[in-house]
């Protein structure tokens, strides 16, 4: 979907736990700006 909306993305594999071990940027969002999204079990 956000590939077809224009937006260069990919899968990661291990997701942001991977990201970050990889040493790789992360971006700083201010807390206003978080969205809560529902959690499932």
């Amino acid at each position: 979907m956000l590939r077809e909306k224009g937006f260069n993305a990919f899968i990661l594999v291990g997701g942001l736990a991977a990201w970050r071990k990889a040493g790789q940027p992360l971006e700083i969002v201010p807390r206003e700006d978080l969205v809560k999204l529902p959690t499932f079990s």
